[in-house]
């Protein structure tokens, strides 16, 4: 009786939480599915008619979608593969620092503590042709000026520039946190049996970390699907369509052709895109790991 009842209590403090999240949440969710099912537009939100599946049926008829797509899967790719690979290398670098650890910790947290926003006016200023640093380095060092923002794949790696610029950090802080609580024995053996340093990333570090690898790596899709500030600020989506990604091509459908059921039922999609994409790439680490 007595563990019921602590249950019962246990039930109180977290029901409190869980309608919340249901509001913060779950309601905008349903209204979404709700609007990617009418026709409803900036004049007619709450009166639009049913259409059921023609919203998505029209986006898979949309060229200009199937290139939000493709700009979403390389700058998601791109820019994840990058900061993971940077963050793994600079934890491990930090990590076998002797002293002064902290100082470079709280070096890296700052990139993350800045909008995303603010980042996007200034690298638009630093991709400038006329003033902008980027160029000037350039054009001192190399004798050219590349064209960051004029050629598509320039205006997409440019970006991709932007986004390892601040979430590196992010990335490097959840592995340097898996690096703290790993066993000393292991390592202790290997160096006994003469293993380099190298063999005992590969052999030890590498294998006993994948989980929290995994969860960076699902995190930053998430994050990364979901792309907007900096490119919207920057390129606009352009040139052309070379830098509209999936969320950028939403808000374009919902403030510039004010439909409001299209962009809904694509921000479903988008929604899909990045579960099953971070899912499939959490699980594939998991299982190695374990």
């Amino acid at each position: 009786m007595l563990s019921m009842a602590k249950k019962d209590k246990g039930w109180r403090f977290v029901l409190p939480a869980i309608i919340a999240l249901a509001i913060v949440a779950l309601f905008p969710f349903i209204f979404s599915v709700y609007i990617s099912l009418t026709n409803s537009t900036a004049y007619s939100i709450y009166n639009g008619k049913f259409v059921f599946l023609k919203n998505y049926i029209d986006l898979f008829r949309d060229i200009k979608f199937y290139d939000s797509i493709k700009v979403t899967v390389l700058y998601v790719l791109l820019s994840v593969f990058i900061e993971t690979v940077l963050g793994f290398l600079i934890a491990i670098l930090i990590d076998s620092l002797p002293k002064h650890k902290r100082i470079f910790m709280v070096l890296m947290i700052v990139p993350m503590m800045i909008a995303p926003l603010v980042y996007g006016i200034i690298f638009k200023l630093a991709y400038n042709s006329i003033y902008g640093i980027i160029p000037q380095i350039f054009r001192q060092a190399f004798g050219f000026e590349p064209n960051l923002l004029n050629k598509p794949m320039n205006a997409l790696l440019s970006m991709v520039v932007v986004d390892v610029f601040q979430w590196t950090s992010f990335v490097f802080l959840i592995i340097y946190s898996a690096l703290q609580s790993l066993p000393i024995e292991p390592f202790e053996a290997a160096l006994l049996d003469g293993a380099t340093f190298w063999k005992r990333i590969r052999y030890i570090t590498f294998p006993m970390i994948k989980p929290a690898i995994g969860i960076a790596v699902a995190l930053r899709m998430i994050d990364a699907f979901k792309t907007f500030d900096q490119v919207f600020v920057i390129t606009g989506g352009g040139p052309g369509t070379a830098t509209t990604t999936m969320s950028l091509y939403t808000y374009f459908l919902m403030f510039t052709r004010y439909n409001f059921g299209s962009a809904a039922a694509l921000t479903i999609l988008i929604l899909i895109a990045a579960t099953i994409a971070t899912k499939f790439v959490f699980k594939a680490l998991y299982r190695k790991a374990t």
